[in-house]
C-alpha cells in the first residue's frame, strides 16, 4: 500500500470514529445518512441512498472501513466530492480540530452549538474567560442570530483572527488532536490491570462501586452505553470512540469526566464527585461541602456568601434547586470575585482536593446484653404515672397500692429534745420515756438547719404548739398528733 493509501485509511478512520457512535468499527445506515449530510449538505436524501446502495457490497445494512475505502477509490464523481471533503476535514487541519470540538461538546448531535455549548466549549479552552468575554465571543459567533453556530461559521470566525479568535485557535490546537489521543490513551492504560489492551467490564464495573460517586443505577447505566457491543470486553478503539463522543446518558457524561480527568483539567470530575452517588448535578448543599473541604472561607467568604453564591441568577435562574457544571463554572466566576483571587487559583485548589472529605467515625458506646441500660429520670416517671392509671379500681381510701406509708419513729428529731413537743413527739411513736435532757445534748439539738427550722414552726402551728422565747417550744393545751402519712 502505497504512502497516499495510507494516508486516506488514516483519514477514512478519523471519519469513522467521529460518526462511530456505538463504537462497533463500522457505519450503519443512519450514522452514513450522518456522514453525507455533515461533509456533503448538497447532497440530496436518494443520493445518499443510492451512495449506500453502492457502499454495501455486503447486504448487511453496515459500511466498513474497507468497503468506503474501495468506494472512495473507485473515483465515481460523488466520491470525488467526499474524497476532498475528507481530504479537507480530517489530518491536523484546523477544520477537522473543529469538527473534533463539536463532536465532543454537541451534546443533542444536531451539528450546531447553541449558547450554553458554546460557553463549555470557551470554558474547557480557556477557563480564564470571564462572563463578558463569553457573551461577546457568543454574540461574534452567531452572525445568523439564531442563536446557534454552525461548523461552517466557527471556522469563518476563527479564520478572521482577531485577538480572541487567536486564543482560541491556540487551546484548540492545544485540546484536540494527537494531544487529546495521548490523554485519553494513559486513561485507559491506568484501567487495563492485565496490559492486554481490554477492559473487563465487569471490573469496570466494581471500579465504579469503589469510587463511591455512582449509584447502582447509574453504573448499570454507565457500563451499557460504553460495551455497546455486548461482550464484556472493552478495547480501546471503543474506550476512545466512548470519551470523545459528546452524546448519552448524564451518568455516562459523569463517568466519561471522572474515569479520564486528564481530558480536561480534572475540575469537571471534582465538581462530579461532590454531585454524589446518583446525581449528575449539585445542590446547595454539596456547593457548601465542597468551599468548605476545599478551604476556601476566610474573613471575605462565609457560609452566608457562599449561599448568596449559589443563588445568584447569573449562576442558575430564580427556583432552580441545582446546577449543572456549566453553571457550577459561573459560580466559580463568582468565588473568586469575592475572595479577591485569580479563578484560576480556585480552580487549583478544587483539583488538588479531588473529593468530598471523609468524616471521621465517632465510636458508639456498646450495651452488653446481659446488663440493661439505666433508665433515666423521665422514664421512671413515665412507669411511675401509668402504674397509677392502671391501679385497681374500688381500693378503699388511704389503702391505695401506689401509697406509701411513712414510720413516724424519727419525727422527734426534728423538734429536738430540748423541747415538750419532741419530747412529747418520741414518746408517742417510740414508746419510750424521755428523761432529762443534758446540756450538751440541747445544745447539740439547737443546731437546726433553716429548712427544719421552718418545718419545726410548721409542725408547731399544726399542733397548738407555741413558740417561746430563744426558739424554745411550749405545749400549750395541745391534742396528740395522728400520724402522718405521705404519698411516695
Amino acid at each position: 500500500m502505497s504512502g497516499d493509501d495510507i494516508s486516506l485509511v488514516q483519514r477514512i478512520q478519523q471519519v469513522f470514529e467521529r460518526f462511530d457512535k456505538d463504537g462497533g468499527g463500522s457505519l450503519d445506515r443512519q450514522e452514513m445518512q450522518l456522514v453525507f449530510k455533515t461533509l456533503c449538505p448538497n447532497f440530496s436524501s436518494k443520493e445518499i441512498s443510492r451512495f449506500m446502495g453502492e457502499l454495501d457490497r455486503g447486504g448487511d445494512g453496515a459500511v466498513s472501513n474497507t468497503e468506503f475505502l474501495e468506494w472512495i477509490k473507485a473515483g465515481s464523481p460523488a466520491a470525488e466530492e467526499v474524497y476532498k471533503v475528507i481530504l479537507k476535514e480530517t489530518g491536523d487541519a484546523m477544520s477537522a480540530r473543529v469538527r473534533e470540538v463539536f463532536q465532543r461538546f454537541d451534546s443533542d448531535g444536531g451539528g450546531y452549538l447553541d449558547k450554553d455549548e458554546l460557553s463549555r466549549v470557551f470554558r474547557t479552552l480557556n477557563s480564564d474567560f470571564t462572563f463578558k468575554d463569553i457573551e461577546a465571543l457568543c454574540k461574534e459567533l452567531d452572525r445568523g442570530g439564531d442563536g446557534k453556530v454552525s461548523h461552517k461559521e466557527f471556522l469563518h470566525w476563527l479564520k478572521k483572527g482577531t485577538e480572541l479568535a487567536q486564543a482560541v485557535s491556540k487551546a484548540i490546537l492545544r485540546e484536540t488532536g494527537e494531544a487529546r489521543e495521548e490523554r485519553i490513551k494513559k486513561a485507559f492504560q491506568a484501567y487495563d490491570a492485565t496490559g492486554d489492551g481490554s477492559l473487563n467490564i465487569e471490573e469496570l464495573r466494581q471500579t465504579l462501586k469503589v469510587l463511591g460517586s455512582f449509584s447502582e443505577d447509574e453504573v448499570r447505566k454507565v457500563c451499557a452505553d460504553l460495551d455497546k457491543s455486548k461482550d464484556g470486553e472493552v478495547d480501546f478503539h471503543e474506550f476512545t470512540s466512548w470519551i470523545k463522543s459528546g452524546t448519552g446518558p448524564p451518568a455516562a457524561m459523569k463517568a466519561k469526566a471522572i474515569l479520564a480527568p486528564s481530558d480536561s483539567d480534572g475540575l469537571e470530575a471534582v465538581y462530579y464527585n461532590f454531585c454524589g452517588a446518583g446525581h449528575s448535578d449539585m445542590d446547595g448543599k454539596s456547593f457548601k461541602k465542597l468551599c468548605q473541604d476545599c478551604e476556601l472561607m476566610d474573613k471575605r467568604l462565609d457560609l452566608t456568601g457562599v449561599d448568596l453564591i449559589f443563588a445568584d441568577n447569573r449562576v442558575k435562574p430564580r427556583g432552580q434547586n441545582r446546577i449543572d457544571f456549566l453553571q457550577f463554572e459561573s459560580a466559580l466566576e463568582l468565588l473568586a470575585e469575592k475572595k479577591g483571587v485569580a479563578k484560576a487559583e480556585i480552580r487549583k485548589d478544587m483539583v488538588l482536593q479531588g473529593g468530598p472529605k471523609v468524616a471521621k467515625s465517632t465510636s458508639v458506646p456498646v450495651i452488653p446484653a446481659n446488663r440493661k441500660p439505666k433508665e433515666n429520670l423521665r422514664q421512671i416517671s413515665q412507669k411511675r404515672i401509668l402504674s397509677i392509671i392502671k391501679r385497681p379500681a374500688n381500693e378503699p381510701k388511704g389503702q391505695e397500692t401506689w401509697r406509701k406509708d411513712v414510720d413516724n419513729k424519727e419525727l422527734w428529731k426534728v423538734f429536738g429534745l430540748d423541747n415538750a413537743a419532741g419530747r412529747t413527739l418520741k414518746r408517742i411513736y417510740s414508746g419510750t420515756e424521755v428523761g432529762a435532757v443534758s446540756p450538751v445534748s440541747a445544745q447539740r439539738s439547737l443546731r437546726r438547719t433553716p429548712t427544719a427550722e421552718m418545718m419545726m414552726v410548721g409542725k408547731a402551728h399544726s399542733d397548738g404548739l407555741v413558740l417561746g422565747p430563744k426558739g424554745a417550744f411550749s405545749l400549750e393545751g395541745c391534742r396528740l398528733p395522728t400520724p402522718v402519712s405521705y404519698a411516695s
